[in-house]
This record gives structure tokens, C-alpha cells and sequence, in this order.
């Protein structure tokens, strides 16, 4: 049977990204079939090769967050500020299909790569520009991390803290992956427009935009002239049934019923107190979220009896919509993720169990790629000039030089 090739099979990526919103795209855009070129600064390269070294992330042996973005790349250490270097980098562009950066639009300015600087040599190229807050305005050059341009900034981190709580810092990166899904698409429908018309064009985002649109059904309402967003109290919540509940052993049960009216008699089954449907304080929906705060006393007395395990059992026969609040040792090894190929084998990874987190979409009859691990900074620098036509006596001048490393 003959092997059907990868859907991004002859897409040549050029990537001056890095941290996480970038490279993220970057990694999809491989996973598909893509050939990603990573270009990197002499010397030290993306820094998030090295921040599996220092919190926020978990120190490992093993540079995790860099490879989790940066698998089956292959990187160039370029000099963009030298003639050379430049020269170098504008070959690749008359190659390339897509150009991803997130440098900042000054920093663009300054290295002559902005869209505007590169597509004379490349009537077809796509490029995606990154930015923390837009292009526009008193913030277009100020660096943006996604804990403050995506949860910060956009009114997230203050509406999931509860109404007494502190505001907590996310997870890395929590913002940024989602928002390179964005760039993704984005550079997907630039090329599908490419194929129609022949011109390639700019595709642009930020994460100031995706945590707008992430907050946008309350942020909708605001827009409406509601009153404020009113942040959980787990004590005094708007329905019983939309809280959470400590179990017997610890653990935290998230209930989210939004069909209250449909599921009550089924969840009071599960929970066994029938007496509930009668109490008059219950009885209808309307009155029962007058008297939230009273049912969600009883709620968190009756979680309190029985074991985590005890009530999924007893929620999923009832067909009640929930979660158990998982932490990550446990999501590792949810087997619901692991039937459905949500973490990958990456071949050359030697640490742990030798995974990654796999890009979250599928296309039926277009396999992805085997995964493999990035190359180290400049590891396939030579190789890379050999394909624009480079000698090797070129080539090592421009290592002796600085202008590339590897």
C-alpha cells in the first residue's frame, strides 16, 4: 500500500520565534509534515532551550519545555544584524512557503524582516507576526509573557480566582499554546487564499487578543452593559450544581450543570437523597438558586462522605456533567487521553516515560509524522547552506566569522 505523504509535505516554514506562541505554531505546522527551519542567535539560541533550568518550570536533566515546542525542527545559528547574515536569511525566504516572529515590531524595523522588508523577495510567502499586545498603540513594543498579556491583561486572571482569593499565576505557557492554534489557523487560511490567488500575505495576533477572546462570552455581557462578572464563591455560589466539592479523601469534585431543570432528579439519585425533591427550597429551579448558598452547605456535607472514586462512579451512572479535579501526575495517565493519542512517542527522547504533549486535532486519512526531537542550536547549520548552494570553504569562513555557529 502506498504511503500516503504528510498534508504539510513541501510547506518550508522559516522560524524566528521563540518561548512558546511561536514555536507552538511552528510544532503543529511539523507535525503535518513541514519542513520547520529554526532560526537562532549565535551563542545562546532560543532561551527556552534553558529554562527547564529555572522556575516557573520543573527542573529536569532534560530541556522539556524547549522540545515540547521544537520537535522534528531543524535550526541555523544566523546572525541577523551582519550583511552576511542577512543574506543568508533572504536566500531562505525566496525558499520559504511561511514565515513565523514574534519579535517586536521595533526590533522588525531595526533588522529590515519586516513583512513589508521581505515580501519583494517572496510575492508567496506568508507571514505570521506575533505580538504581546498588537501591532498598534502605546504597548505594540512592550514583551508580553501570556501570564500578563493573555491572563492579566484580558481580565482572565481576576475571573477565575474565587471571591476572596488571591490572584494566582497560571501554569507556563497556558496562554500561549492556545494562542498558537490561532496563528495556526491564521497561516492556514493565508495559505488556502495563496492557492487561489497566488499572493502570499500577513497574518497577525497577539495574546492580548486571544485572552480577549478567550474571556468573550463574559466580556460579551460587559460589552451589554450587564453588571460586573461576579467571581465564584464557593459558599455562596449562583447554583449549587456550577461549585465544587472537597471528597472524603481529599480530592475536589468540579459539577458543572448547565440543564439544571433536566438533571436534578437524576442527580439527587446519585447523591441519594430523594427528600431534596420535596423540600420546598429546592423544588423549583428558580427557588433553588435563591437558596443556593443552603444547598450548597448540604452538597459539600454530603461530597464529604464518600471517596472520589465512590462519586465518579455514582455521577457518570446518573449521566451527570463533571470532572474530578485532576493535577498533572494524574492527567498523565488518564487513560481517556491516552486512547485518544493525546501524548506522543518522540524518538531520541530519553527522559521519563520518552513523551510529549500532542498538537489537539486530527485529519482522517492524513497521518502526522513520527515525531522526533529538535536539533541542538546550529546543528544543522551547514547543512542547511549546503542547500542554498553553499562551498564548504563558504561555509567555514561564515563559522569563523560568528555569522553562523554549528
Amino acid at each position: 500500500m502506498t504511503q500516503t505523504p504528510a498534508v504539510l509535505s513541501g510547506i518550508k516554514v522559516l522560524e524566528i520565534a521563540t518561548f512558546v506562541f511561536g514555536p507552538g505554531c511552528g510544532a503543529v505546522l511539523s507535525d503535518f509534515g513541514a519542513n520547520v527551519i529554526k532560526v537562532e542567535s549565535p551563542g545562546l539560541g532560543d532561551p527556552l532551550r534553558h529554562a527547564h533550568k529555572a522556575p516557573p518550570f520543573m527542573k529536569c536533566d532534560f530541556a522539556y519545555p524547549w522540545q515540547q515546542d521544537n520537535r522534528n525542527k531543524r535550526s541555523i545559528a544566523l546572525d541577523l544584524k551582519t550583511d552576511a547574515g542577512r543574506e543568508i536569511l533572504l536566500k531562505l525566504v525566496r525558499e520559504a512557503d511561511v514565515l513565523i516572529t514574534n519579535f517586536p515590531p521595533n526590533v522588525l524595523a531595526r533588522l529590515n524582516i519586516r513583512y513589508e522588508d521581505l515580501a519583494p523577495e517572496n510575492e508567496r510567502l506568508v507571514y505570521g507576526q506575533i505580538t504581546g499586545y498588537g501591532e498598534k498603540g502605546d504597548d505594540a513594543n512592550t514583551p508580553g509573557f501570556d501570564g500578563n498579556a493573555y491572563w492579566a491583561r484580558t481580565g482572565l486572571m481576576d475571573a477565575v480566582r474565587t471571591a476572596e482569593g488571591e490572584p494566582a499565576m497560571p501554569a507556563p505557557a497556558m496562554g500561549d499554546h492556545p494562542s498558537a492554534m490561532t496563528m495556526y489557523a491564521g497561516i492556514m487560511t493565508a495559505l488556502f487564499n495563496r492557492e487561489r490567488t497566488g499572493q502570499g500575505s500577513k497574518v497577525s495576533t497577539s495574546l492580548m487578543a486571544n485572552g480577549l477572546w478567550a474571556a468573550s462570552s463574559a466580556l460579551s455581557g460587559i460589552l451589554c452593559g450587564t453588571k460586573p462578572y461576579r467571581r465564584l464563591n464557593p459558599e455562596k455560589p449562583g447554583s449549587a450544581l456550577v461549585n465544587y466539592y472537597r471528597t472524603q479523601d481529599q480530592r475536589w469534585i468540579s459539577l458543572i450543570v448547565i440543564q439544571e431543570e433536566k438533571h436534578w432528579p437524576n442527580f439527587i439519585k446519585a447523591i441519594e437523597r430523594p427528600d431534596l425533591a420535596t423540600d420546598p427550597r429546592f423544588a423549583e429551579l428558580a427557588i433553588r438558586f435563591k437558596h443556593a448558598k443552603e444547598l450548597g452547605a448540604i452538597l459539600s456535607d454530603i461530597f464529604s462522605t464518600r471517596s472520589c472514586e465512590e462519586w465518579r462512579e455514582r455521577l457518570r451512572e446518573q449521566k451527570i456533567t463533571f470532572s474530578v479535579v485532576a493535577t498533572f501526575e494524574d492527567v498523565i495517565d488518564d487513560a481517556q487521553a491516552h486512547d485518544n493519542d493525546m501524548f506522543i512517542n518522540v524518538e531520541g527522547h530519553n527522559q521519563g516515560r520518552g513523551q510529549a504533549v500532542n498538537s489537539p486535532f486530527w485529519i482522517e486519512g492524513s497521518d502526522k509524522v513520527a515525531a522526533h526531537v529538535g536539533s541542538e542550536l546550529g546543528a544543522d547549520s551547514a547543512a542547511i547552506l549546503r542547500e542554498l548552494g553553499y562551498g564548504e570553504s563558504d561555509i567555514q569562513g561564515l563559522n569563523e566569522q560568528g555569522i553562523i555557529e554549528g
